[in-house]
């Protein structure tokens, strides 16, 4: 019933009951976006026989638990690629080249990593997620989700890129 004010006759356990319903779905996404920006530590170093040239690898990664799985450094010892892999088969490639890595530029969106370098995020790109850039190498992080490309944010990967050391 609509009462004279025009306001529904509501009792107060249904104004208790609506607000600890708001309170609780305003928590959980709170709680959602904060573990989602969460960013872990990697501690990776290859070893001396693999550094065959100068590179930086990561010092922090999105997801809980990631180890290098692989670590390959081509026969001309310009490129080298390592593998990430969790528990839960969450799966990143990085690749250190000398060339530049191309991709379609109307899916490319120009973005900012760090204080001082710009790089190319692509949102998706056949299903996987990039990020690239040039420091004193061309940086690129590959992204390869279980079900969608946005379980790893851009912000994600820009703070990946950053903690490149």
């Amino acid at each position: 019933m609509i009462n004279s004010i025009g306001f529904l006759n509501v009792t107060k356990g249904k104004r208790l009951y609506s607000v600890i319903l708001v309170a609780s779905i305003l928590t959980i996404l709170f709680v959602w976006s904060e573990l989602r920006g969460r960013m872990y530590d990697l501690h990776y170093i290859p070893k001396a026989s693999q550094m065959t040239f100068e590179f930086k690898t990561p010092t922090q990664v999105p997801f809980a638990e990631m180890k290098v799985t692989d670590f390959s450094v081509s026969g001309d010892h310009q490129e080298a690629e390592m593998s990430l892999l969790n528990a839960d088969i969450n799966m990143m490639d990085i690749r250190i080249s000398s060339s530049k890595p191309e991709y379609s530029k109307d899916k490319i969106e120009k973005v900012k990593i760090g204080s001082e370098s710009y790089g190319e995020f692509i949102p998706n790109d056949s299903g996987r997620r990039v990020i690239t850039w040039k420091d004193d190498m061309y940086y690129e992080v590959i992204y390869y989700p279980k079900l969608t490309p946005k379980e790893v944010s851009k912000t994600q990967l820009i703070q990946m890129a950053e903690s490149f050391k």
